[in-house]
């Protein structure tokens, strides 16, 4: 199995990014689920597998997960995961992550490649209100993002950063490369 995670914070770019690396490097992407609403630009079982939060806990009586979270965001209690079935296929795998996913993953003989997708404060602020999020959860994503990636530079095998200084095509290339897409 090849695994790249692609680890951010909020509005880093890492959708944009991994779905330029889908289309680019013929990387398939890890589908996660999530208990969180469906936005309206989303796809059932493409973006995200969309369940209830009972589904989803009976899943983890399940031992279904490689690795799941939870979290308190202002509308109620989300959880995301991935399936260890869809961890152990052979195919060139992309998942987005946060750090506490990618330690779950390695706690479990998991060893993916990790890439950390770095964007500054002063530019996520600016793409989280230039894409109308809900500015209370805007902000608490920032504050929780400060928390939980304390440790995402230890996490990583490489930082890319996405500031706004490269074209997305660069950036794209240089996780590649990384990522061992590009030789």
């Amino acid at each position: 199995m090849s695994l790249l995670v692609i680890m951010g914070k909020s509005a880093s770019g890492k959708d944009l990014v991994v779905n330029e690396l889908i289309k680019k490097h013929d990387y398939k992407k890890l589908v996660a689920y999530t208990t969180r609403p469906m936005r309206d630009d989303e796809k059932q079982d493409a973006t995200y597998h969309f369940i209830s939060e009972e589904e989803f806990i009976g899943k983890i009586k399940d031992d279904f997960f490689a690795e799941y979270r939870k979290y308190l965001t202002v509308k109620g209690i989300w959880y995301y995961g991935s399936a260890k079935e869809d961890c152990g296929t052979d195919d060139k795998l992309i998942a987005i992550l946060p750090p506490e996913g990618v330690e779950s993953l390695k706690s479990k003989g998991i060893n993916p490649t990790v890439i950390y997708l770095y964007s500054n404060q002063a530019t996520i602020k600016n793409r989280l209100a230039k894409r109308g999020d809900d500015k209370d959860e805007a902000e608490r994503r920032m504050k929780a993002d400060n928390t939980d990636f304390r440790r995402a530079e230890m996490l990583a095998d490489r930082i890319v950063y996405n500031n706004g200084n490269k074209s997305l095509e660069e950036v794209v290339d240089e996780i590649a490369k990384w990522g061992g897409a590009l030789t």
